[in-house]
């Protein structure tokens, strides 16, 4: 499979360049509006670098695209990426409305291509290993989850994340990975949401929102995100007979690659570790799917779920 980067984002130079090369995947072209296409080329020894996205999506040498554009853009060239035959991987979210999600996937589906929404951190096996020991009974039934996700950045500087109309927000940005883990460790979909959130009132974008989840199998979930406070990334599973925490749960890689799963319940705590290079498994999934014609529908299903309760959870705070 031939890759083709559409877009020179930090995410693709800093994480999903050097993720297809881990993974041995052959890339022949990147194309940049601000015209650094070339050095980037140069830099990652690809092939070649175009100045216009138009120019890679009509190259017949790339099979496949990855999309790092702005949020706000997704839908428009991931469906110029359908319409040339190009499979997909985009960045989250995927879209800002579910109807935008329903018609990019309706269109690669028309044009025979497969789409994946690059949540990378769900490709690392602490999320299969955590679902085995709930299924075990190890903390018995569950009861509630808690996902949290947060960081700090100068927001006196331009920053994508504080423009409002591309897409900006803590919860697009990093509260979407805590309800998207919530519904897929837990297995189930809210039926009942509220937010909470602290407006900022210079870029209209929320920088701090807290969640609470009623799911349609009886259990809760509580969900913070943030622009304002230090670096955590976990999420913990409370159950009758003990937890589940997970301190490194949407960026392993920051903790080389080493994913932490801590057990406590009646026979004590317990700490297991599981390395898995996130970045790179997920591109050799979407590859392995692919060439073995498997399906995306469970990884869509999820997808959809979580644009449609984050556009709800939007218009409650009137955003």
């Amino acid at each position: 499979m031939r890759w083709g980067i559409l877009g020179a984002a930090n995410i693709a130079k800093k994480a999903l360049i050097p993720a297809l090369q881990r993974a041995n995947a052959e890339i022949v072209a990147i194309a940049s509006r601000s015209g650094e296409a070339s050095q980037i080329a140069e830099e990652f020894g690809i092939t070649k670098g175009y100045d216009a996205y138009e120019e890679l999506l009509a190259d017949p040498d790339v099979d496949a695209v990855y999309i790092p554009v702005p949020n706000h853009v997704h839908k428009e060239w991931v469906i110029a990426a359908a319409q040339a035959g190009k499979h997909i991987l985009c960045e989250k979210p995927a879209a800002l409305t579910v109807q935008d999600v329903e018609e990019m996937l309706e269109e690669c589906r028309r044009n025979n291509v497969y789409f994946l929404e690059a949540f990378m951190y769900q490709f690392h096996p602490q999320h299969e290993r955590v679902k085995e020991l709930i299924i075990a009974g190890e903390i018995g039934e569950v009861q509630y989850m808690r996902a949290t996700f947060s960081f700090m950045f100068d927001k006196t500087k331009d920053n994508i994340r504080l423009e409002k109309e591309k897409g900006g927000g803590a919860l697009w940005d990093v509260g979407c990975y805590g309800l998207h883990s919530t519904m897929n460790i837990l297995d189930s979909q809210p039926t009942e949401a509220q937010i909470m959130s602290h407006i900022d009132e210079r870029f209209g974008i929320d920088t701090t929102s807290l969640i609470n989840l009623t799911l349609e199998n009886g259990k809760l979930a509580q969900i913070d995100c943030s622009f304002n406070a230090p670096v955590r990334n976990e999420y913990q599973v409370m159950g009758t007979k003990g937890k589940i925490t997970v301190p490194h749960a949407y960026r392993p890689d920051n903790n080389n690659h080493r994913g932490v799963i801590i057990i406590e319940n009646e026979d004590g705590q317990q700490e297991e570790v599981l390395e898995g290079d996130q970045y790179k498994l997920q591109v050799e999934a979407f590859m392995r799917i692919i060439e073995n014609g498997g399906t995306f529908d469970d990884f869509h299903e999820l997808t959809l779920h979580n644009v449609r309760m984050i556009e709800a959870l939007y218009k409650q705070q009137n955003m």
